[in-house]
């Protein structure tokens, strides 16, 4: 009996390790944003960010979160910032605003907006920029 449960759990670890690696998690430099959501995006940054923040603030920001998902920074944007009114846009104008620090910071824009309802930006690590 105890081979048989053995088995069984090699079993099971078996699967869940291929699944793992069939599900391969991208990183921002695979194109997670579009051009058009980074343009949408700039003249919010210049509006609640830019006074406190620039490229190189983010360039850190990303490099102390290698590998982590980028929804953690997402939802950290989301209930911090602005500073002044904390989570007082929309979803779409903090994916918007997050696409441009992205493109700001030298990562290519893709074929799909960031879309944090999704659930997509739970499958996307930050990988520090390139300088």
């Amino acid at each position: 009996m105890n081979k048989f449960r053995l088995s069984m759990i090699s079993a099971a670890v078996s699967v869940v390790v291929a699944c793992s690696a069939a599900a391969q998690q991208k990183t921002i430099e695979d194109g997670v944003y579009t051009t058009e959501q980074a343009e949408a995006g700039q003249p919010l940054f210049e509006q609640r960010c830019s006074a406190c923040h620039n490229a190189d603030f983010y360039r850190g920001t990303l490099s102390n979160r290698n590998n982590q998902p980028l929804a953690y920074l997402f939802e950290e944007i989301l209930v911090t910032m602005p500073a002044d009114m904390p989570g007082s846009l929309m979803d779409a104008e903090y994916e918007a605003i997050l696409a441009h620090i992205l493109q700001l910071t030298g990562y290519p824009a893709g074929d799909a907006p960031l879309d944090y309802a999704s659930g997509t930006m739970h499958t996307v690590n930050i990988v520090p920029p390139k300088d």
